[in-house]
Order: structure tokens, then sequence, then C-alpha cells
């Protein structure tokens, strides 16, 4: 055999192991919103050598199944091919915003992807999704807040919808060349156009009678049904990726979240006056160093996604993990509000006697956008009653010391979570930094003391945990709730 007809059988030829590459690319994107590093490949595909990752990675650009990008170790894209081959529907990264009016700073990263439909199957190489911000192109069926398809092209023609670049920014505009003029026309009669310069850039076409919009996902197409829903409370048992990557973009008002702290292990604490093991499940065991920060960079990074410009996340944590989730903040370019010291004047008692007690845990505050608007109820949380906490004044500001106790025996008549927060602690989150009617999310649930303030105070909410046992227990407390306030009316 000669070996151009070796090449073309290797072309047409693809194993099971090629296959399962291609799976676990596909999967990661879908869950965490980028293609697995080699580390990652290598964990899940049982091979010890990166230089083996290579000749399958090689292998499958030669069969045209993937493509590489040039020093960046997650920098893989499948192509439509390859997708054919797992039989699997082709992907789209959704990269960012951009306007439909004048041009705004330049779209970013945003780590999420979203199947295509089988009518824009063929073209799925080279596309991707943005969000548009404005009503510049109302007339040509492009609102505020749609999500559209884009064909990375260097070939377009006047009267083409094209997403333009200059150094100001990016935005969504009609091109135009004709009579020796180009330029960027807009769909609204309230708009200028723009003209074209040397440094203004195409990066691609809007791809016509296609406009795409993930926020109506077929609920069959979702992360499965909820485990529970009532009265705008709503939980899941779902590992919180899977469910995030399915919550609309830009769709939930604040986030709550209690993560893991990576402090179980063999030591020992003090509970009800005794002395008890400190091991809270297997989902408080570390992992080590580097992969606990990876967990907590990759939640937060699909917490910015659901959140919208203005929304807030709130972070619980010991110092076994609030300082990873500082970093992990900041390396997802949050804007951070405040931190908040949380002082336990009940907290146990220090049984080794070979350190300060621990009586505080620290609660971190953070916008998503630098230059978003968030809610702070100010006037409610001045001069609000707060009874138990001794440190805020009546009618003085509130300071970022709280004083709050832990949970009450009221609380866990139920049973109780390991971790589980002071419902007058999430009741003071919640009233600060919601309004009525917003939607609230807790990634980690727990016995949902977050969903609890929230129903209390009219607001929706979601619940995401791995363990049913808790979730068990969330609906309990949800339906004491329930009664109680109906009892109340009568």
């Amino acid at each position: 055999m000669t070996m151009k007809k070796e090449i073309k059988k290797e072309k047409g030829i693809i194993t099971n192991r090629q296959k399962e590459v291609l799976r676990v690319i596909y999967n990661n994107l879908i869950t965490a919103g980028y293609p697995p590093s080699f580390s990652e490949l290598k964990e899940k595909l049982n091979i010890s050598s990166n230089q083996t990752i290579l000749d399958i990675f090689s292998v499958l650009e030669r069969k045209n199944l993937i493509k590489r990008e040039e020093g960046s170790a997650r920098g893989i894209r499948i192509f439509r091919k390859g997708y054919k081959a797992i039989n699997v529907p082709p992907l789209a990264p959704i990269i960012g915003t951009t306007s439909a009016g004048s041009f705004t700073e330049a779209i970013e990263e945003m780590g999420a992807w979203q199947q295509l439909s089988e009518d824009v199957e063929t073209i799925a190489d080279d596309v991707i999704i943005v969000r548009v911000m404005g009503d510049s192109m109302i007339n040509a069926g492009i609102n505020d807040g749609d999500l559209i398809l884009i064909k990375k092209s260097s070939e377009f023609t006047s009267g083409d919808i094209v997403l333009a670049q200059t150094p100001e920014g990016t935005t969504v505009k009609r091109f135009i060349s004709k009579g020796g003029e180009t330029y960027l026309k807009p769909e609204n009669p309230r708009y200028s156009i723009i003209p074209f310069t040397r440094e203004t850039k195409i990066i691609g076409k809007l791809v016509k009678r296609k406009k795409f919009n993930a926020d109506k996902i077929k609920e069959t197409e979702r992360t499965g049904k909820p485990y529970f829903s009532k009265d705008n409370f709503i939980l899941y048992n779902e590992d919180c990726l899977k469910v995030l990557v399915q919550i609309p973009e830009n769709s939930i008002d604040m986030i709550f979240a209690d993560p893991p702290y990576f402090l179980s292990s063999g030591s020992f604490t003090c509970q009800n006056g005794k002395r008890v093991s400190v091991k809270k499940g297997e989902w408080d065991l570390s992992n080590g160093t580097k992969k606990n920060f990876e967990f907590h960079y990759e939640w937060i990074k699909a917490c910015k996604r659901v959140l919208k410009p203005g929304g807030t996340i709130w972070i619980s944590g010991t110092y076994h993990s609030i300082y990873q989730c500082g970093f992990a903040l900041e390396i997802n370019k949050f804007h951070s509000l405040n931190d908040i010291a949380w002082f336990k004047p009940n907290a146990s008692p220090n049984l080794s006697c070979r350190f300060f007690t621990a009586s505080h845990e620290t609660l971190l505050w953070a916008r998503k956008d630098a230059k978003g608007k968030h809610t702070f109820n100010y006037e409610k949380i001045k001069d609000g009653e707060w009874p138990g906490d001794f440190l805020k004044k009546p009618n003085m500001q509130m300071r970022s010391v709280w004083a709050i106790g832990t949970p009450k025996p009221a609380e866990k008549i139920f049973g109780k979570h390991p971790t589980q927060k002071p419902l007058d602690l999430l009741k003071r989150v919640v009233l600060a930094s919601t309004n009525k009617g917003d939607v609230v999310l807790d990634p980690f649930t727990g016995s949902s003391t977050t969903g609890l303030a929230a129903y209390l105070y009219g607001r929706k909410f979601i619940g995401i945990d791995t363990e049913k046992q808790y979730l068990d227990l969330s609906i309990k407390r949800f339906e004491e709730l329930i009664g109680e306030s109906k009892n109340r009316l009568l």
C-alpha cells in the first residue's frame, strides 16, 4: 500500500480511543465552559504521558476532527466532523456581550458553549454567539438582550449585518459599501451611521435568519427535572456546574454560596459539649491545594455567567477556603464590594488549647461587573431591627462586623446540615442585596437556609446540592415555613 493510500485510510477510520477523547473534550465544554487541560485529560483517560495526548491530538487534527491553538493548553476546537463522529450536536461558544449602539468595550470570553440546532449544523466551524445590548438594530429583528450567531469570515458584502471591532470596542451594524463610501449603518433612525476607518475590523457576519436565543432552550434539553418545585422555591439534585451551564446567562440577581471548606480531616472539635471527629462528608475532603482552587475557580466562573451585570455574589468561608475563593473572584474579574466578619458569640471552644478559638467566618460580597449598579437597601439595613446583634446600634450604619449566633434549636428540628447557617444571617444578606421578585441562587444549598430567607422576603429561589438527604431536609423546612405563614394569615 502506498503512503498516500495509508494516509487516506487513516483519515477514514476513527478509533474508539479517539472517540473517547472527543467525548471528554465535548463534556468539558458543556459542564465547565472550556476544553480540558492535559492533566484533566490524562486523569479522565487514564494516560500517564503528555506525549501520548499530543500524539492523539495530532491524529485528530490530521483527520480534521479538531483544531488546536498554538501556545494554549486548553485551546482545542472540535470541528463539525468531530461532532458527527460522536453523534452529538455541534457547539458554539458564547463569548460575551456586544453593543447595538455605540461601541462598547471589547467582547470577553464568557466560558460557556451552546448546542446548535440542526438548521445551522453545517456552519458549526468558526461560529460564535454574542449577546446584543441596545436597540439600534431593532428594525433588523435584533432586540436588546438577543443572542445572535456570528460566522467568522473575511468575506462579506454590502448589506451584511456584521460584528465590527475598533480600539473603542465592538458593535453590531449593517455593513454598507457603495458610491465610494463605506460605513456601518444602524437599523433604528434614532442612531447615526458610523464611518468605516482603517482601524475598523470585521470579526464576522450574522448568520441570516438564524437569530439564536439560548433562553428558549427546551425543557427536555435541560439537566433533568427539578428535585422539588413549589411557590418559586426550586431545588436541583445535581452537581452545580451541570445546572449552572443550563441556566440562561444574565438571569440571576444574587448568589449566596457556602462552598465546601475542605477542612474535614482526622482531627476533632467540640459539638454540644462533646468531642467529635471533623469529617462533615466526602464532599468536604481536601483534594490538595491545586485541585481545591480549580474547584473554586470553576464554580465561581459558572456563577458569573448567570449573574446579571449588576448582580452580586456572597461567599461564606473560613481560612481553609475563603482566600482561594477571593483569588478566584479576582481572576474572574468580579468587583469586590465588602468583606464581612461574621462573629459568632456562641462559637464552640477550642479543645486542643493550642490555638485561638475560631469564632468567626468571612463573607465576601462582590459584583459581577465593575460598571454595574448593584442593589443595596441601605435604609432597610440602617434602620431595621436586628435583635441579638449587640454591635448594631439603632439608626446607625451597619458595620462590616456582624454578631449573629449559630443556628437556633428551632432551625434544626428536622435535622441539620454540618455547615448550616443561621436564618438571621441569610435574612440580612437577602434583604440587603435583593429586591422583591428577584431571583436568588445557592449552588451549595445544603438545608436551604438561603431559600427560606428568600421566600420570607418574596424572592424566587433556586437551590442546588448533590446530597438528597439535605434536599429532603430543605423540603421539610420549607413546608414548615409555608404552614407557619398560612397560620399567621388565619
